[in-house]
Parts: C-alpha cells; sequence; structure tokens
C-alpha cells in the first residue's frame, strides 16, 4: 500500500513519521522521505489535510513535468518551481483560503494563461531584460487605485534590478474625469513628465477636472500648448483604446488591474501587502534558479 492509498489520518501519521527522520521499511531500512515545504510544519492537521489534498490534485508547473506536485516534490524531479508552488499553496491555506479558493489562486499563479500584452509607448520604468514585469491599469478618478497603485511602484522599486513596471490607462465611463486625467497623463509623457502627472492626479483626486489638471501642468511646468494638442490627438486616443481592449482581452473586471509576467494578481484573492512582493519575490527565485 502506497502513501496515496492511506486515509487521512493514516497519512498524517506517515508524515509525521517522515518528518522525524522517514518510515521505515520492513527490513529496517529507510523509505524514500517526503518532500514537503517547511512552512507546513506548523499547520494544524485541517490544513495539512487540505494542503495534501492540493499537492496531489495540482499539477506541477513546469509543462515538460505533467505529474501533480506531490508527485514533482517527491521524486524530485528537475522543475524549479516545484518546491516555490508547494510553498505558495501552503501560504494560501495559512492565509486562510479554502481548498477550492487555494486551488484558483494557484491556477491564476501556475496555470497555462499568461497574457502577453504590447507595452510599446507605455510609461516604464525598469529594463526591458528585466525578469520580471508588472503592469498595472488604472483610472485616475478610482479610489482603490489611488490606493494600491502606490503599493505596486514601492514593491517595484524595492526590486529595481529584476522588476520593470509598466502603467496602462483604463478610464471607466462612469467616472466623469476620468478620461480628461487618462489623455492628461499621456501628454505629459510626452515631455517627460508622466510619473510626475500621475502621482499629483491621484493626489488630487477628489477635486480632478479640466482646472485643476491644468494647474497641475503648470505646477510641473509643462508647454501648455503641447499639452493641449496631445491631449486631444488621435495617437492618445490609440494609445488609451489599445490598453482597454488588451485588458478586456486579459480578463479586467475593474481597476486597478494588475499582471504578473502575464498573470493575474487578482484583488479578490490576493492582497496588495503583503501578496504582491511575496508573489514578486518569488518570481524573481524562479527565474535566477534559486
Amino acid at each position: 500500500m502506497t502513501l496515496r492509498t492511506l486515509s487521512p489520518f493514516l497519512l498524517l501519521t506517515a508524515l509525521l513519521a517522515s518528518a522525524c527522520g522517514g518510515s521505515q521499511h520492513a527490513d529496517g531500512g529507510s523509505a524514500v522521505e517526503i518532500q514537503r515545504p517547511k512552512e507546513m510544519a506548523d499547520l494544524v492537521p485541517r490544513e495539512r489535510e487540505t494542503v495534501e489534498r492540493l499537492l496531489d490534485e495540482q499539477i506541477a508547473p513546469c509543462p515538460d513535468q505533467a505529474v501533480p506536485l506531490s508527485v514533482c516534490l517527491d521524486e524530485k524531479r528537475p522543475c524549479k518551481a516545484c518546491d516555490p508552488a508547494a510553498r505558495f499553496l501552503t501560504e494560501r491555506v495559512k492565509a486562510g483560503l479554502g481548498r477550492a479558493d487555494a486551488a484558483r489562486a494557484y491556477e491564476l499563479r501556475f496555470g497555462s494563461k499568461v497574457t502577453a500584452v504590447d507595452v510599446a509607448g507605455s510609461p516604464m520604468k525598469g529594463s526591458a531584460s528585466a525578469p520580471v514585469t508588472i503592469m498595472v491599469w488604472s483610472d485616475f478618478e478610482c479610489p482603490a487605485c489611488r490606493r494600491i497603485v502606490p503599493i505596486v511602484e514601492r514593491v517595484a522599486a524595492a526590486h529595481e534590478d529584476d522588476v520593470r513596471l509598466v502603467h496602462k490607462f483604463y478610464p471607466l465611463p462612469r467616472h466623469t474625469h476620468a478620461e480628461v486625467a487618462a489623455r492628461a497623463a499621456y501628454a505629459a509623457q510626452r515631455q517627460g513628465r508622466y510619473w510626475e502627472m500621475e502621482h499629483a492626479l491621484f493626489e488630487n483626486q477628489d477635486k480632478l477636472g479640466e482646472s485643476m489638471i491644468g494647474e497641475i501642468a503648470e505646477g510641473l511646468g509643462l508647454d501648455m500648448g503641447k499639452l493641449r494638442a496631445d491631449m486631444q490627438s488621435e495617437a492618445a486616443t490609440k494609445t488609451i483604446d489599445r490598453d482597454k481592449a488588451d485588458a478586456d482581452r486579459a480578463g479586467l473586471m475593474g481597476t486597478p488591474f494588475i499582471l504578473i509576467n502575464g498573470r493575474e494578481f487578482d484583488l479578490g484573492l490576493f492582497k496588495p501587502e503583503p501578496d504582491l512582493d511575496a508573489w514578486v519575490t518569488m518570481e524573481i527565485e524562479i527565474a535566477r534558479g534559486r
């Protein structure tokens, strides 16, 4: 009988035994040690059982290893993402997610859906060769964007050698001044002042309007004639329409909308703090093969 066929209670007993040096064969020899994340050590039995079931159900994240995560771990297969993936599931369960939500989080984080997005002409910081690209779509009148976008920028800055940050526009129709604010940010980018304009727009979110946007632009020392021309340009319209279409294709349901290396950081399942930094750190770890 293998560990896979044991009842949950006996499986837990076997796991505890393996943690104390591995199970024993009848002839006194040691069985192959069950490989599990050290983060499982402080799980309560219910959480441990949930994680074990998830490890048996979820497929290893490396395409050339089409086996359950538990097999990838136990056989020490050459998939550098297996250990991080197992840690990820463990942390999701520790964070209070049930089995279904943890499985959904795993699918977002390690599943096959990866959305490629054109970043040409978008405001960005960091190297194009960075192993991690964070894209964030925002609306300048969106309160959640004002709260979360600075967190995204802090995480990117904390990993500046490994992260490229890209901003995208998604003005929501119900926000009266979102479109003109997006156009102003686009126009400020044309003068090399996107980031300053972005921060000022969020800081003055409750007072946005053409008058306030004009004051912000003048305060930044922008060429007002050029700003107005760029705001009204066909290029601004095409950029905003492109950004919105890309987000819709990727599955946007609201703003802010975040992709990390083409995978959705779902704000319904993950918290900006600390989950965003943990995701980015793990992505760097996998990319670097550590």
